[in-house]
């Protein structure tokens, strides 16, 4: 080899050895051992993972997953590896930084430095099964649909001294998708001077500010780092928002910028970045408690929202004799609508605290509501991962209450009730760590049954009830109270634990609306389970203290249907109205709380939009007080264009039904290609085919309408005894009043 070549090659291989040092970023573990940064792949295809029989489960999309050892931008299968921060409170979404409407595989990895060999726990939840490598040694295999919930997982772990690969592979079936994980000792303490590694790129855009850090001595305290770009982007937005409800704002505008130069003094030195963001989370907390101070004080007690003459409101009531509601006028009144928590697309931009605070939307959506014939949705105040109405237990946040306030304004414009239920007892027990009332956030909560025995959290729910009647209770816009969601899920409670607390709790409620405004709107509490059994269905369908019998009817197809199974998920979601009403005593209402595609969510619109709409009309033929009230079960949770037009059917056909008159025991109404309810005087009924038949004694008039377009077919016309029509379109309502 000549010289020359020699001479200009040992630079290169020189310099190419130098290229391919890895470039390590070095994070600690947060106070209680989480894992913040990640490096993610995917997402890889998983067919069959709805059926929990995921391929992609087995399929090794690494060429060795026991053996990988990734750095950002490698290319692995179809996909690179990219640096990923989560969330310091809820953990790795997967779903946003891995975005697929399919079942898929996707695979998190870091490196976990130990000071020295010993042995551990790995905590963690995943959001599906997950399989966890360590070192090369599969540790841990499920496959299991689930969300992410906080330490659902505990593995006793062996760390050698030095560098550990930790390597996630977590699946999606649909819904959610995530990751949280931490390492702890034994007992649950973290341990001293355990970092995570981390081989990314210097010169990325996204988490630039972590990427100064590459490769320099020291660990960066990433969590401190978390909360403090958490509090100066909150303080940032509440200025912005709100800056004509603060006390003092230039104060608070000083410590922003105060923050700012403090970090940026504090140069490429870990130790130094490290006190610094500390030093500013505290500055920039302190600064933003006073400068909402006087708001916080208003919070607590702040008065109804509107001023109103209560007597004229439109309380809505039961119908005398039963199975229907009526409004103040006494004109039957049937819910027509479905459920939508605040955070939610088009409610979630009425929150001040978000960076697209934008109220227009929440008002475009209920004007959008109001047009398609929704009267009413079903709203739990808060959703704890994304904003609990109390910052502590029994102090209340005025962001929140100010966004409930937006919510509560654009519904009463438009004509949209609102069934109000103070907690979302899903999310309070799935994620602990989001909710305030748990013991290891500060909250009263030591063991779930706390929730209903505790004489000092009853204390709590009822000055939360307080709040809500004070500051609602005396608008027509409550169409009722919703005392507690799925009582008999999340608790560990005994049907006498249960109908203990609802006792109290009712009594409570109705007696401080009467006090408070000499008016009570209606009450009702939910059972999980879609046909309640022994006290449980006493106490949902028989005390006189609640007004109407709510249950989540997530029953047979409902649950996951498939294409053809939309005629079957009718008759099924129609078995629990039934089995409802053969239970309610007095005749009093019974609606769905809760339904939907809860084990296998529905991606194909269409079939959605078909099970939607045969549940739909089944609710109603059964004798429900309304269609029942759907659970989007969608990505992002909303409602498609196809189920809006359902309802607004119903509506149009509601409006017509003299509802008056079916509250007596009801009766067979013979009809061929069809189902129908019907009582001595009237009755609805719903025909397929091409030929209907309804059997009648008597004189009676009738309406044909379309229920699939919405439209009413024929003039009210009267008839006696048998009526037989040739089918005008595939489907068909109508209702009839005997003379």
């Amino acid at each position: 080899m000549p010289k020359p070549f020699q001479f200009v090659l040992l630079p290169l291989l020189l310099n190419a050895c130098a290229m391919a040092q890895p470039d390590f970023l070095s994070l600690k573990t947060g106070k209680k051992g989480d894992i913040h940064a990640w490096l993610v792949a995917g997402p890889y295809p998983n067919e069959g993972a709805l059926q929990l029989r995921g391929t992609g489960f087995k399929t090794d999309y690494l060429g060795g997953e026991d053996k990988s050892n990734p750095s950002e931008g490698l290319v692995s299968g179809a996909h690179k590896w990219k640096f990923v921060v989560g969330d310091s409170k809820s953990g790795l979404n997967l779903k946003r930084v891995l975005p697929t409407d399919q079942p898929a595989i996707g695979y998190c990895f870091t490196m976990i430095d130990s000071p020295r060999e010993m042995t551990a726990t790995l905590l963690f939840g995943s959001d599906d099964g997950a399989r966890v490598y360590l070192n090369g040694e599969t540790i841990y295999s499920k496959q299991v649909a689930r969300g992410v919930k906080r330490d659902e997982e505990s593995l006793p772990i062996r760390l050698r001294r030095g560098r550990n690969r930790l390597m996630f592979k977590v699946e999606q079936g649909d819904g959610g998708w995530g990751l949280m994980a931490r390492i702890v000792h034994s007992n649950g303490q973290a341990i001293e001077g355990l970092h995570q590694e981390v081989v990314i790129e210097k010169t990325a855009q996204e988490n630039s500010f972590l990427r100064q850090f590459v490769g320099l001595k020291g660990a960066f305290d990433i969590e401190t780092w978390l909360d403090c770009r958490a509090i100066r982007t909150t303080a940032t937005r509440w200025l912005v928002h709100m800056s004509s409800k603060a006390k003092s704002p230039e104060k608070l505008r000083a410590a922003l910028d105060a923050s700012s130069e403090r970090i940026g003094a504090a140069g490429l030195d870990c130790d130094k970045v490290n006190k610094a963001c500390t030093e500013s989370d505290l500055s920039v907390r302190s600064a933003y408690k006073d400068c909402r101070s006087d708001l916080l004080k208003w919070a607590q007690h702040p008065g109804s929202l509107e001023s109103t003459d209560v007597i004229k409101e439109d309380f809505i009531r039961v119908m005398k004799g039963g199975r229907y509601f009526v409004n103040s006028s006494g004109k039957p009144f049937i819910p027509i609508g479905y459920n939508h928590n605040p955070d939610w697309p088009e409610l979630e931009q009425s929150d001040p605290l978000r960076d697209d605070f934008d109220p227009g939307r929440t008002e475009k959506w209920f004007s959008n509501l109001e047009r398609h014939g929704v009267n009413v949705i079903r709203l739990m105040v808060e959703t704890p991962p994304s904003g609990n109405l109390e910052e502590r237990p029994g102090l209340f946040r005025p962001e929140h209450l100010l966004w409930l306030d937006q919510i509560v304004i654009c519904a009463r414009r438009h004509n949209v009730k609102l069934w109000i239920t103070p907690y979302d007892t899903f999310w309070m027990s799935l994620k602990k760590e989001t909710s305030t009332y748990w013991a290891e956030n500060g909250g009263p909560i030591r063991k779930p049954i706390d929730f209903l025995t505790s004489s000092k959290i009853m204390e709590l729910q009822k000055k939360r009830m307080k709040l809500l009647i004070d500051r609602y209770g005396n608008l027509g816009t409550v169409f009722a109270w919703e005392i507690m969601n799925e009582i008999d899920l999340w608790w560990n409670a005994t049907p006498e634990q249960i109908k203990t607390w609802s006792d109290e709790m009712a009594t409570f409620v109705r007696s401080y609306q009467l006090k408070k405004w000499g008016r009570a709107h209606l009450i009702t509490l939910s059972f999980a389970a879609p046909e309640p059994k022994g006290l449980n269905a006493t106490t949902a369908f028989q005390r006189k203290d609640l007004d109407f019998a709510t249950m989540h009817l997530y029953l047979g197809v409902t649950r996951a249907p498939k294409p053809g199974d939309a005629s079957q998920a009718g008759k099924d979601f129609a078995s629990g109205v039934h089995y409802a009403r053969n239970k309610a005593e007095g005749n009093r209402p019974v609606l769905d709380g809760e339904s939907g595609p809860i084990d296998k969510w529905v991606t194909d619109v269409r079939l959605d939009n078909q099970v939607f709409h045969e549940m739909s009309w089944a609710h109603l033929l059964a004798g429900g007080a309304g269609p029942g009230t759907r659970w989007p079960y969608r990505q992002p949770h909303h409602i498609t264009q196809g189920m809006l037009e359902t309802l607004k059917a119903i509506r149009t056909f509601s409006d017509e039904v003299p509802w008056e008159k079916m509250t007596g025991p009801e009766e067979a109404a013979k009809v061929t290609s069809g189902t129908s309810f019907a009582t001595h005087w009237a009755g609805i009924a719903r025909f397929t085919g091409k030929t209907a038949t309804l059997e009648l004694e008597g004189l009676y008039r009738y309406r044909l309408f379309d229920s699939v377009k919405g439209v009413w077919l024929t003039p009210v016309k009267e008839h006696s005894g048998k009526l037989e029509f040739e089918m005008p379109t595939h489907e068909c309502a109508l209702w009839f009043e005997r003379l």
